[in-house]
């Protein structure tokens, strides 16, 4: 190492070997690979060697481990053959490119996610908050319940459309939701036979992936198209900063490399702030002490009125109720990267062209990091037990240069929006609602999650 001896080979990590574990493997992949992953983790500890078919990946559960692939010697990592099936979608984007590339496409955005952007968005938010919690009046009167993952999804990708693209996407929600959930089910690589068959072959699975993208490609090119006939004026938004960028020619980016980033930041930015969001809800239904505590923060603090980006210092159980959320529910639960060269990480082999998992979902839930693991408590996030977590312990927006470009974006909508449910109503569990875990890309519960509301006295 330092000293310049060579650096031992490391040894081969742990993990299920033979053609019975193969195939339990495989199966648990595709069935609920989160569990998968929690199991092994509690059987062969933080490096676990894992055998998938076709290839073979590494799943890398300690924080000083995965500090090293995502920060420390991050040059070797890219995003790698985990990251092809994001592209099916959003092309070469912000997600999917490495290098240079990548860099001179995160320099153009940049500029609309700073701090003074991101404040500059605030009422937007609030904005979107309130459209949907006008709406759930009528159901808190008459004692409905209501499926939160949908309306988060539309609130999130209100927000986004206004701060973004300048563009009131609230009508379309209910075309890109459907759109969405292809999405989310595509991008995660299970190895089903779906999944192998060709594109081109019509099989039911691909006319689906069709079709999302069509919806999806049909509103990115709409709102494009608006903002070169110049309907929106001279704006700093995502589009206006992408038509004006120029390569290192000084050639404008293609039709595909703008659309690309579009939907890069149109997927990635409202699924996964709407799916925490959803989570949040039902761990609130779930304790009532929390809740209760979230709503007088917010009564004390705001007196009534809307927050503001200025009230958010002042709201920190807010803060810690979205944190915790996020420890327990992951909305990205898994950051694959392939090795560029044969690499030792924590004393363990892994060779060039492995690919390595880090896993927030396992992480979050180390019994060495975390007391009682399972448990919904916000107090985990309080100043002082923040302070004592070591950094990868928890990591919901990735790490290292490459951590999510929209973290700041996410967690000021959840805060906001937030500090508004508990301003206004009681969230209830409904009782025997099935909460079913699939492996997608984002944490999303599939049949959803149904809460029943009440008003609270304004």
């Amino acid at each position: 190492g330092r000293t310049g001896t060579p650096r031992p080979a490391g040894l081969r990590a742990p993990g299920p070997t033979g053609p019975r574990a193969l195939r339990r493997s495989i199966r648990g992949f595709q069935r609920n690979a989160p569990a998968l992953f929690r199991q092994l983790a509690r059987h062969y500890g933080d490096m676990v060697r894992v055998p998938l078919g076709f290839f073979t990946v590494h799943l890398n559960l300690h924080p000083d481990n995965i500090r090293y692939v995502l920060q420390d010697n991050n040059a070797n990592y890219v995003r790698g053959k985990g990251y092809d099936y994001f592209k099916i979608f959003m092309g070469m984007g912000l997600l999917t490119l490495d290098g240079d590339e990548w860099k001179q496409h995160r320099r153009v955005v940049n500029p609309l996610f700073h701090k003074a952007a991101v404040d500059g968005m605030a009422a937007t938010m609030t904005d979107a908050t309130t459209t949907v919690l006008d709406r759930w009046e009528s159901a808190a009167a008459s004692g409905e319940s209501i499926d939160v993952v949908p309306e988060m999804m539309e609130l999130t990708l209100g927000a986004l459309g206004k701060a973004m693209f300048d563009t009131d996407l609230h009508p379309e929600s209910e075309r890109v939701g459907p759109a969405m959930v292809t999405v989310i089910e595509a991008m995660v690589f299970r190895g089903t036979l779906s999944q192998l068959t060709p594109n081109a072959v019509p099989i039911p699975y691909n006319l689906r992936i069709r079709k999302a993208r069509r919806v999806m490609y049909e509103i990115v090119d709409r709102i494009v198209a608006a903002h070169r006939a110049g309907e929106h004026g001279q704006l700093t938004d995502l589009v206006s900063l992408l038509l004006a960028a120029r390569d290192e020619s000084g050639g404008e980016w293609t039709r595909q490399q703008v659309r690309d980033e579009i939907m890069t930041v149109f997927m990635a930015g409202h699924e996964t702030t709407g799916t925490g969001l959803a989570w949040a809800l039902y761990e609130l239904a779930r304790n009532t002490e929390a809740q209760e505590r979230l709503h007088d923060e917010a009564e004390r603090v705001l007196n009534g009125r809307a927050p503001g980006i200025g009230d958010l210092p002042e709201l920190p159980y807010t803060r810690m109720v979205a944190d915790e959320t996020l420890r327990l529910h992951p909305p990205i639960w898994l950051y694959p990267r392939d090795a560029a060269a044969d690499d030792e990480v924590g004393g363990w082999r892994i060779p060039k062209g492995g690919s390595v998992f880090m896993v927030p979902y396992v992480t979050h839930r180390h019994p060495d990091f975390w007391v009682d693991p399972d448990s919904f408590d916000p107090e985990r996030f309080s100043d002082a037990n923040r302070a004592a977590q070591p950094r990868y312990a928890y990591f919901p927006f990735g790490g290292g240069q490459r951590k999510c470009i929209g973290n700041q974006m996410a967690v000021v909508q959840m805060h906001l929006t937030l500090a508004m449910v508990a301003q206004r109503f009681r969230l209830h569990l409904v009782p025997d609602h099935p909460l079913t875990l699939a492996t997608t890309v984002s944490f999303r519960p599939m049949e959803g999650i149904r809460l029943a509301i009440t008003p609270r006295p304004r």
